[in-house]
């Protein structure tokens, strides 16, 4: 049985809170708002996977994790954690979806990013690659047109670090409540 599934950073609880607080009060628009347990940070997201694909993936990533865990850190040595600074709303048009977005992406995302890409391709997953472009997104259905909104995106004060100490492969399912994600598997990242 194939299952709509996404690899994607965890956010913690604290951090999802702190989002939430701050989308209801600077940004309350009356699009379709993502629940703040949905609130993650995707990788790579997977498509349609069936269920021998999921397993080869969950053990290659297995497999791999200390690898993974030993190059990410000389990319963080000065601080030791793994943090992403989301410091700019955005929004995809194509999708209408509103989002967070660092100014910068940091070299350990790309590395991670890259890595969840090569192995999902070596488990016969096809990625769209269009250019990864992290972002926690806040609006589903934002239907708008840039720039001729009200809404001056780019004056929008916002800055919220994250620490990221894992990531996930979710499965992505619709509920009488919306979507739902729900991790599968995590793999702690800690440095």
């Amino acid at each position: 049985m194939n299952k709509r599934m996404f690899l994607a950073l965890d956010i913690s609880g604290v951090d999802k809170e702190k989002i939430a607080q701050w989308r209801a009060q600077y940004l309350p628009l009356p699009f379709r708002a993502i629940d703040k347990q949905n609130f993650h940070v995707t990788l790579a997201f997977l498509g349609l996977v069936s269920d021998d694909q999921q397993a080869n993936l969950e053990q290659l990533i297995s497999q791999q994790h200390n690898m993974i865990q030993q190059q990410l850190k000389p990319l963080v040595e000065n601080t030791k954690t793994l943090s992403l600074l989301l410091s700019k709303v955005g929004y995809f048009k194509t999708a209408q979806v509103l989002h967070l977005m660092p100014t910068v992406c940091p070299d350990w995302l790309i590395y991670v990013n890259k890595t969840m890409v090569e192995l999902s391709l070596n488990c016969d997953i096809s990625i769209k690659n269009n250019g990864y472009q992290p972002h926690l997104s806040l609006y589903r259905k934002a239907k708008f047109s840039l720039p001729n909104t009200n809404i001056p995106l780019q004056e929008i004060a916002f800055k919220q670090r994250l620490s990221i100490t894992s990531f996930s492969l979710y499965h992505s399912y619709s509920s009488e409540k919306g979507v739902r994600y729900e991790p599968v598997k995590t793999w702690k990242i800690n440095i």
